[in-house]
């Protein structure tokens, strides 16, 4: 798995990075969907332009839904493969790459979540938007958790996908890869690590698309650093959320079942899926029909 004469323990630490900084899979061709063209842009906010795309129709009159892909990967590999086109066709649906990924630029100084949620409002209002569902995988989630949060006002709904509201609410072996450089993964957590392809498929996007292609590596760093001390979102502040909400993980997530079943229970209107024979790294890629009629049933609930 790795390249030939490198030091497998930093490597993975960097690649553990991308995946519990949370990352989606490589990305293929749309899966029988119809390709529209999108609108496509970005919003100022905080002194950085924040990329969105938005598909599905016009949004004058309409709630959309908006999709958060996973650390360090861009709309056309976590979302234009499945759930981008998939909900597009019902609803109009808008796709934002956060802070350093994709075609967003990285800012000067430590990243925050509490700015990358910021970031999201402010596409919001940028697009004349005064209420979306929200749907986020992995930081995704996390950013749209703490949007329920911060801006309870302008969620109809959410969906946190192997999202926790805390980092401690990871497998315990990939809380101690993120904060011990020098951990080795064990045989049974390296199947489920992005794999040296996904990584080098995330930089290659970054480095065609960015804004500063030659920023990746200070990218991971920094998000690794901020996941490590990050606190996470208050258990009164995940209490406080009243927007109908879907926690969903995959059985073999990064995420823990028992800690996914606490967060819906903290919840006041959250339902619980955990979805079989599916992991981190697969569930927005190949569980979208799986995953479409629950957020559409959590939706309906707005």
């Amino acid at each position: 798995m790795f390249a030939e004469g490198l030091d497998p323990r930093p490597n993975r630490r960097r690649i553990l990075g991308a995946g519990v900084v949370l990352a989606a899979s490589i990305g293929h061709s749309s899966r029988g969907f119809a390709m529209e063209t999108s609108n496509s842009g970005h919003a100022m906010s905080d002194g950085l332009g924040i990329y969105y795309e938005v598909r599905g129709g016009p949004l004058a009159g309409r709630t959309p839904l908006v999709l958060l892909p996973g650390g360090l990967v861009p709309i056309e590999l976590a979302l234009a493969p499945d759930l981008l086109p998939r909900f597009a066709r019902h609803h109009p649906v808008i796709a934002i790459e956060p802070q350093g990924h994709g075609h967003t630029a990285d800012r000067p100084g430590p990243t925050r979540m509490e700015q990358m949620v910021e970031d999201v409002r402010a596409v919001l209002d940028h697009l004349q938007v005064p209420r979306a569902h929200l749907l986020g995988h992995s930081l995704g989630g996390m950013i749209a958790t703490g949007l329920a949060i911060r801006h309870p006002d302008r969620v109809a709904s959410l969906a946190p996908i192997s999202a926790p509201y805390t980092f401690d609410g990871m497998q315990p072996e990939l809380v101690t890869l993120q904060r011990d450089p020098t951990h080795v993964p064990s045989p049974e957590l390296i199947p489920l690590l992005p794999t040296e392809a996904d990584f080098a498929s995330w930089r290659a996007v970054f480095e065609r698309v960015n804004p500063d292609p030659k920023s990746f590596d200070t990218v991971v760093q920094k998000l690794n650093v901020m996941l490590a001390q990050w606190p996470g979102w208050s258990v009164d502040q995940v209490r406080s959320i009243q927007a109908p909400t879907l926690v969903a993980l995959g059985d073999t997530d990064f995420m823990r079942v028992d800690f996914a079943a606490d967060m819906a229970r903290l919840i006041p209107h959250a339902r619980l899926a955990v979805l079989p024979d599916t992991d981190h790294m697969s569930i927005c890629l190949r569980r979208g029909d799986w995953l479409e009629p629950m957020v559409e049933a959590n939706m309906a609930r707005a």
